[in-house]
Parts: structure tokens; C-alpha cells; sequence
């Protein structure tokens, strides 16, 4: 029969009416679901079902479940315990603010740590069991590659660990930097990579000073790593201008911190753009900018060899273990996998305060978490059933314990301003 406008009204219709406010995310949510039993049918592994965050569209967010292949030749399978939220640009990509490339339906996250479950072929150094961080979505499971995955020291929590693709952003533009012997650093912005930065470059004994717009995200973790923090609400932009500085990171992603970043930068100069700016910059004074002959460079993390990675991961581990940076007091919010929607919502706010957060996966049930199941086990539609988020079929199916009631549970950053 011909498939003409009539039946896609139909087909369209009839979705629906079984899916109210989850029709968008049907077909890729299906197209997910074929992939992951098209690699295990060409690899021949089985599949395990774990739980994921999606956003089918902008301002919306559900958990749903996951299917992953089990590891091949060089690869290893991770139970996710933590992953940590990069407040800002998922911030911009959930809310759809200028400058986010984000196509929905997405999948976010891209930090992780968790313990290897299972490890493939040809894998050397790492075996079940091992304490690993990654860069992985928001999910209890990840498949990765052996050459792409840290070994957690001892000392670092797994809520710390989680925190590696933050790291390495940080370490990579320190790195661009290329700050010479007691060079002094600007860092503008005191969001979670700011402070990250700041505190990297404090750990390679230089002096740094933080640019923030108020105190609301000065911690106790960047008093301790800098020389000063400059309130432009309290100081103005008299102080920053006084800073005359050698190098100056911009992290803020606003579009008029780059201006700002010129002024505070003295002759001869370095701008590190290691943010990525949320809309269109305007009024540069590329006069200014000549006549100080300041070099402007960005250290976005796209821009990192592959070949890189393994050795930030470590360096960020090891100053993690060392105490020499710390992301604990960083913590604002530690979020239960059902309740996605609740707290980036709450991330959307303007006036929201979050620095790091993290998303607690061992607070799911343990086959919420993994379980075997085979090619023929069907996709699970009960989030787009219902149109929200959702407390996942496996818990109801008597398949193991429910999870407990969800809370998010917001928590203040040690020494943190209001």
C-alpha cells in the first residue's frame, strides 16, 4: 500500500496517542535501540541494559533505559558510579542559549567514574574490579576504549574522580598557556572549570588572581588557591584594569568577558579563551588589543589530540590525590537519576548558583544500574508513555528492588559565599 500523507497522519497520530509528550524522541529513541543490537550481532557480544539521562527536546529531560554492547577487543565495560555536571554548557544546551550546538533529542554528560565490570581482548593494565575515570554521558553504563579510561589513586573518591574531563579541560588550557617561571594568572569567570583553572595553575606555584562577577560561587577552595578575588559588583572595573596581568584565562562564556579580558591584560600579553562564549561578542577595542600586542589564543577541549588525553587524566588525578586541587567543596548538588528534570530546570534559572554537581547512579537499584538482557528485549517506552520523567519498568517488573523515593539533595560548598 502506497505510504502516502494520510497514513504518515495516521502513524503520526497513533504515536501520539501512545506516547503524549514523547512522540519527538520515538524514533531515536528506536534508532538507539537497533544500533546497539546491530553492533552485537557484527561484534557478536551480548547486551546489558543499564539507565542514561536524554533530553528529547530543549527543556525537558527523562531518564530512560540504555542498552550497551558488552566489551570487544580493547575495550572495557564501566558501572558508572558518579558523573559530574559541566554546569554551564549544559546549562546552555538544555535552555538552547546562543552559541549551543546541541541537536535534540541529546544524551549529556561527558565525565565519569565508575568500576570496570568487564574487560574485552587484548586489554593490559586493567581488570574487573579496577576504579576508573572516563568520558562518558550520563549513564550507569559506558563502553570505552582501554587507552581512554585513568586509573583511580587511592585517596580520590569516585565523586572526585568523576570530575576527569573537567580536569583535563582545565590542565589543557593551563598547558596553552605556557606560563612562564612566577608569571602572574587572571582567571575570569569562578564557575566549575574557573575554578579548576585557577586552582592548576596555583598548583604549578603561580600566582593567581579570580575575576567574578559577585561571591555567590567563591568557595573556600579558590580563597585558598589565590592571591585575590576581584568583585566586579564590589571592586569595578577600575580594580581589573589595575591587574596589568601577563595571562589571563577567560571562562566565562559571557560575551562581554572578552573586552573585559583585554583590559585586564597588560602589554605584551596572553588571552586564553577557555570558555566557550554564549552569544555574540561586541564593542572590541582591537586598538587597545594592537596597541598592547596582546596574543589571543583559545584552548577549547575539541582541539586536543587524542594521544593527549591519557596523561591530563593522570597529571589531574594525581594533583586530586595529592590535595593539591580540590572539587569537593565545588559540590553544590548531588541529584538522583530521576530526578534529571527537577534539577536542570533548577540549572536554568539565571539566578542559579551551582558550581559542580554530581549525579548519584549508585542511589539506582542494581539492575536499575546493569542487567544482562538479550537482542530480542524490546525498547522501554514507559518515560514517552507518560510523557515525563520517570521511575523506570524495571523496578516495577519484580526484577530486583525499587529504587527509594528520589531527593535531590542540594549541598553548600565548604566555606562557600552566599
Amino acid at each position: 500500500m502506497p505510504w502516502g500523507p494520510a497514513w504518515r497522519r495516521r502513524v503520526i497520530r497513533t504515536i501520539t496517542r501512545l506516547f503524549p509528550g514523547g512522540a519527538p524522541f520515538v524514533v531515536p529513541l528506536l534508532l538507539r535501540w537497533a544500533k546497539a543490537r546491530g553492533d552485537a550481532l557484527l561484534r557478536g557480544r551480548g547486551l546489558v541494559r543499564g539507565t542514561s539521562v536524554a533530553w528529547p527536546y530543549a527543556g525537558r529531560a527523562w531518564t530512560v533505559s540504555e542498552d550497551v554492547v558488552r566489551p570487544g577487543r580493547g575495550e572495557v565495560l564501566v558501572r558508572i558510579d558518579s558523573t559530574a555536571v559541566s554546569a554551564g554548557t549544559e546549562r546552555a544546551y538544555f535552555a538552547r542559549m546562543p552559541g549551543s550546538p546541541a541537536k535534540f533529542p541529546f544524551f549529556p554528560g561527558y565525565s565519569a567514574a565508575g568500576e570496570i565490570v568487564a574487560v574485552g581482548r587484548g586489554v593490559a593494565g586493567l581488570r574487573r574490579g579496577d576504579l576508573v575515570a572516563l568520558q562518558a554521558e550520563h549513564g550507569s553504563l559506558a563502553l570505552a576504549k582501554a587507552a581512554r579510561v585513568a586509573a583511580v589513586p587511592a585517596g580520590v573518591s569516585m565523586e572526585e574522580a568523576a570530575f576527569i574531563q573537567l580536569g583535563v579541560i582545565a590542565l589543557q588550557a593551563v598547558d596553552r598557556a605556557a606560563l612562564r617561571p612566577g608569571e602572574m594568572a587572571v582567571v575570569i569567570g569562578a564557575g566549575i572549570i574557573g575554578q579548576l583553572i585557577a586552582q592548576c595553575v596555583a598548583a604549578n606555584g603561580h600566582p593567581v588572581v579570580s575575576v567574578a562577577r559577585s561571591d555567590r560561587r567563591v568557595t573556600a577552595a579558590l580563597l585558598q588557591a589565590t592571591r585575590r578575588v576581584v568583585l566586579l559588583d564590589r571592586d569595578g572595573l577600575a580594580a581589573v584594569e589595575a591587574l596589568d596581568a601577563p595571562v589571563t584565562f577567560e571562562v566565562s562564556g559571557a560575551p562581554q568577558a572578552i573586552p573585559l579580558a583585554i583590559r585586564c591584560t597588560g602589554r605584551g600579553g596572553r588571552i586564553v579563551l577557555a570558555g566557550s562564549t554564549r552569544g555574540m561578542t561586541r564593542e572590541v577595542d582591537f586598538g587597545v588589543l594592537a596597541d598592547k600586542a596582546i596574543t589571543i589564543s583559545g584552548a577549547h577541549i575539541t582541539r586536543l589530540e587524542a594521544s593527549a588525553w591519557p596523561a591530563l587524566a593522570t597529571s589531574f588525578l594525581e594533583l586530586l590525590a595529592a590535595r593539591r586541587v580540590q572539587v569537593a567543596p565545588l559540590i553544590s548538588a548531588r541529584i538522583h537519576p530521576l530526578e534529571a528534570e527537577r534539577f536542570y530546570r533548577r540549572l536554568a534559572r539565571q539566578d542559579d548558583a551551582t558550581i559542580g554537581a554530581v549525579f548519584a547512579w549508585e542511589e539506582l537499584s542494581p539492575l536499575e544500574r546493569m542487567r544482562p538482557i538479550t537482542i530480542a528485549a524490546p525498547p522501554d517506552f514507559t518515560p514517552l508513555r507518560r510523557g515525563r520523567m520517570t521511575v523506570l519498568p524495571i523496578s516495577r517488573r519484580g526484577s530486583g528492588q525499587p529504587s527509594q523515593t528520589p531527593r535531590l539533595r542540594a549541598t553548600r560548598g565548604q566555606g562557600e559565599v552566599a
